[in-house]
């Protein structure tokens, strides 16, 4: 009797202590391009309440480099989320990592999944712009360019802008020029207040690029240089003359030697 209580007691210290093992699992996309924001989900079975950081890497380096951090508090629904801007991120490898207020030590499930690598791709370089991204009210907004060997192809452009400004997605058919494959597209926005408007770019491989125009109130100046016909920039040297008191001088002289010759008559 007493060979087979030993046994059961220790099935269910080590049942307890399985139970007493808590999961957390994250979750990331294992690509995104660069501007779109980086989505992290998760699941867990630690109580309500339990706090930890969700913290974005860069890995390019020998030691990997902070960029950012979310801080989560559990919740009844043991969900979680957390998301980071990647606008201004270089392409490269990223990591998302769970890190602990304090080590939970063996409290943490074997089965836990707390880094995951996240690849970002920069296809900002696809698009050229041919006309400037500061603009006057009275003539923006226009979205012009081409993207390079895309052909005809349809592209998706959503707006947004200042004062809630928000346009539903325009898709846009690209055309090509005879003996190129790079497909044009241009769209005109009417707005009505200045500030920053932002335009992200789709096309079927998903997100290009994030494109920030700038709409002021008074007309943007360009510099011209101007040019007078049939002036040029030499400047000519001035007519070799006699200075003033020696003019003065000989003009004396003449009008003495007239006066004797009058004389003389």
């Amino acid at each position: 009797m007493r060979k087979r209580i030993i046994p059961a007691l220790l099935f269910l210290a080590l049942l307890v202590g399985a139970v007493q093992a808590y999961v957390i699992a994250i979750d990331a996309p294992e690509e995104i391009q660069a501007g779109a924001p980086l989505e992290v989900t998760g699941t867990t079975t630690f109580p309500a309440g339990t706090q930890f950081d969700i913290i974005l890497y860069r890995t390019q380096f020998t030691t990997p480099e902070l960029v950012d951090r979310r801080m989560i508090v559990v919740d009844e629904s043991k969900t979680f989320d957390a998301s980071f801007p990647t606008t201004s991120l270089p392409a490269g490898q990223y990591k998302v990592e769970i890190q602990f207020l304090q080590d939970p030590g063996s409290s943490l499930g074997s089965s836990s999944v707390t880094i995951r690598l996240v690849n970002l791709i920069d296809r900002s370089g696809e698009i050229v712009l041919t006309v400037p991204k500061d603009q006057s009210l009275d003539e923006a907004l226009v979205i012009e360019g081409y993207i390079p060997e895309i052909g005809i192809a349809t592209i998706t452009l959503k707006i947004d802008g200042p004062k809630g400004y928000s346009l539903p997605e325009q898709n846009i058919r690209t055309t090509t020029t005879l003996g190129s494959k790079n497909g044009y597209f241009s769209k005109r926005v009417n707005v009505t207040e200045p500030g920053n408007y932002y335009v992200n770019v789709n096309d079927s491989k998903g997100f290009i690029a994030q494109l920030r125009y700038s709409v002021t109130d008074s007309p943007v100046v360009t510099e011209t240089t101007t040019e007078t016909p049939g002036v040029t920039g030499t400047t000519l040297p001035a007519s070799p003359g006699l200075p003033v008191p020696v003019a003065g001088m000989i003009a004396g002289l003449i009008i003495a030697a007239a006066l004797v010759a009058w004389k003389r008559k």
